[in-house]
This record gives structure tokens, C-alpha cells and sequence, in this order.
């Protein structure tokens, strides 16, 4: 009995759950653009009152999240690629080659980041930016894992 819970605690141990990270920036890249079709369709109302600040209200209030998915993304694909090429014989990719890919939108942060500060641009650019060029990449990289592994564990 003892020796079946110490393999199933280990089992459990050997299963990734930082594709829910990868996965996050496709999820909220949508809800982001749903959320910005609405606040531009519900500005124009005049019985809502809503004026072209809110839309920068949004952006502001997305900001933080967005800056943590972009910061952490490559840590996620890099622990996640590391678990299916220790464990699938379907696909291996490089774990640091994976990540290194998954940091482009980091660079992006920072370049634009020290551009909007010299050339005095909204603080919200850098971060949209870098977000939003880590998403064709998350949205392959689950393409790929899907195609080659298979679908993704559950934590359940």
C-alpha cells in the first residue's frame, strides 16, 4: 500500500502543469481583444458615458498582468519542454533553445521599454508589445506539443 502511494506521489511529481502557463498567453491575448472591442463599441454609446480613457484605463489595469505572463513565458516553456523531452519519444525539443524563442517578447519589453523612455512614449506600449509578440509563438509551441505529444495533462 505505502510503496502504490510513493508511485503515485512520484508520478505526480514527473507532470508538468507549466503548459497552463504557455497556454495563458493565447487565453488572454483574446480576452484582451474581446475586452477592446467592447470598450471601443460601448464608447460610442452615448448612454454609457465612456470616453477614449477608458480604453487606456484597461490597458493600465492589463498591464501587470501581461507584464508577468511575458516575464515568466519563457520559464514556462522552457520547465514544460524539459518534461516532454524527458518523457515523450515523440518529440524532444531543446529545452534552452525553446525558451531562448519564448524571450523574444521579453526583448521586445525592454527595446521598446528604453525606447519609450527616451522618446517619451505611453509606459503601456513596451509591455502590450512584448505581450503580444510571445503570442504566435505560445499558440506554435501548443500546436506543436499537441501535435507531436499529445493533449496536454490535467492536474486532476
Amino acid at each position: 500500500m505505502s510503496s502504490e502511494r510513493a508511485n503515485s506521489g512520484r508520478i505526480r511529481r514527473r507532470r508538468s502543469h507549466h503548459w497552463y502557463w504557455v497556454a495563458a498567453i493565447p487565453s488572454a491575448f483574446v480576452l484582451w481583444v474581446t475586452a477592446l472591442a467592447w470598450l471601443a463599441v460601448a464608447s460610442s454609446w452615448e448612454a454609457f458615458g465612456f470616453t477614449a480613457n477608458v480604453v487606456n484605463l484597461s490597458l493600465v489595469a492589463l498591464g501587470v498582468p501581461f507584464l508577468f505572463l511575458t516575464a515568466y513565458f519563457p520559464f514556462a516553456v522552457y520547465k514544460d519542454a524539459d518534461y516532454v523531452n524527458r518523457t515523450s519519444g515523440n518529440w524532444a525539443p531543446n529545452p534552452m533553445r525553446q525558451a531562448l524563442k519564448a524571450a523574444f517578447g521579453v526583448v521586445v519589453l525592454l527595446v521598446v521599454g528604453v525606447l519609450a523612455v527616451l522618446l517619451d512614449l505611453p509606459p503601456s506600449l513596451p509591455v502590450i508589445l512584448g505581450f503580444v509578440v510571445s503570442v504566435p509563438f505560445a499558440v506554435y509551441y501548443l500546436w506543436k506539443r499537441r501535435e507531436k505529444v499529445g493533449v496536454p495533462d490535467v492536474p486532476w
